[in-house]
């Protein structure tokens, strides 16, 4: 038992030397202690050991007002412990008084069940508002000049860009260029004529016959000065690089092409079928762009919708109805070829895939 509590004496009395060395105490100075601060100081313990009282190391840092930041000391750096301070009292709990027990609370008849609240109806949809006419037409501008249409035969050749006044590889807006004609027609003075690109042919997938040709719409301009076979034209808007060489044909008029009013995008019982894809692909997926040969003869409008469907034939059997691959929506339909994009995919859809619309 004795060496225990020599054992004991000695812990106490380490600890009081390990607590006086880790703060070296200050020296004096006019205003109050000097303190020079050791590695691991803070305000908090030297307010405590020199003030006996952690809860005013403001003061201290109030009378330091070299510190920034009463977080921030730095080993070597003075503080200056001031002689006074001022000390808070606690001001004394008060007593809280003894309340009288609760009156015996009478067991209350549990209120009957509120009625079930009456199931409003379903609020119709409210539909999205047409867009303006001028953000269609750019959508069209942007679909003919990016995917193309199919142009027809007839609407070759009416003209040729051969040269322009200013010596550039390019065409630019407001330019002048000179146009020669090529089916003995001349062009007419003051009258816009769009400017395109011809590609390759395109052929009917069932009848194996031409149908036109991939083209691209790239621009427009206006005719200044007609003459027998050649003509002076004023580039306007250019939506794709016009150089020498590239057709003009009768200008697109793309607001003949504007949905239907109150169009639910249904139209009448027509039948055609997937002409080609402008970037030659023949399986196709959602959002690909393919080209039909139904167009405004037949009644589309931008925004008409009509099923792709496929029918499978069992030799020597009852035939099973149609399958179903997906749907297309019509972008910008022409007299007799349409543009168009597929919305659904359910299966892969190739060329020669039928198109159908439900009877109205």
């Amino acid at each position: 038992m004795k060496r225990t509590g020599t054992y004991r004496a000695v812990a106490v009395y380490a600890l009081f030397v390990l607590m006086s060395l880790s703060i070296i105490p200050a020296a004096v100075n006019a205003s109050g202690k000097v303190h020079i601060v050791q590695k691991g100081d803070t305000l908090w313990d030297l307010s405590s050991f020199y003030l006996y009282d952690p809860f005013v190391w403001p003061q201290v840092w109030n009378a330091n007002r070299d510190i920034e930041n009463p977080h921030l000391i730095y080993p070597g750096q003075e503080i200056v412990i001031p002689e006074k301070v001022v000390r808070t009292a606690v001001p004394p709990v008060e007593a809280r008084p003894v309340l009288p027990p609760p009156e015996p609370v009478m067991a209350q008849p549990e209120p009957a069940p509120l009625p079930e609240p009456a199931s409003l109806p379903e609020p119709e949809p409210v539909p999205e508002p047409e867009p303006p006419a001028e953000v269609i037409k750019q959508e069209m501008i942007l679909a003919l000049s990016t995917y193309g249409f199919i142009i027809d035969d007839e609407e070759i050749g009416i003209g040729t860009i051969t040269s322009a006044e200013e010596n550039r590889m390019l065409v630019s807006p407001g330019m002048k260029v000179y146009v020669e004609t090529d089916k003995g027609t001349s062009l007419q003075t003051d009258a816009r004529y769009s400017v395109v690109r011809v590609y390759n042919e395109v052929r009917h997938p069932a009848t194996g016959k031409r149908v036109g040709y991939l083209a691209r719409v790239l621009g427009d301009m206006t005719v200044v000065d007609a003459r027998e076979k050649l003509a002076t034209a004023i580039v306007g808007d250019v939506y794709r690089d016009i150089k020498f060489g590239d057709q003009v044909m009768e200008h697109i008029d793309y607001l003949t092409w504007l949905p239907r009013e109150g169009s639910s995008g249904a139209v009448g019982a027509l039948t055609g079928m997937i002409l080609a894809n402008p970037d030659g692909k023949t399986i196709m997926g959602e959002s690909d762009i393919v080209f039909i040969d139904l167009g405004s003869d037949d009644g589309l409008r931008t925004g008409d919708r009509l099923n792709l469907v496929v029918q499978k034939e069992i030799p020597g059997a009852v035939q099973p109805p149609e399958e179903v691959l997906g749907e297309i929506q019509v972008i910008v339909p022409r007299a007799r070829t349409s543009v168009a994009r597929i919305t659904r995919s359910e299966k892969d859809i190739g060329v020669g895939a039928t198109a159908r619309s439900s009877a109205p």
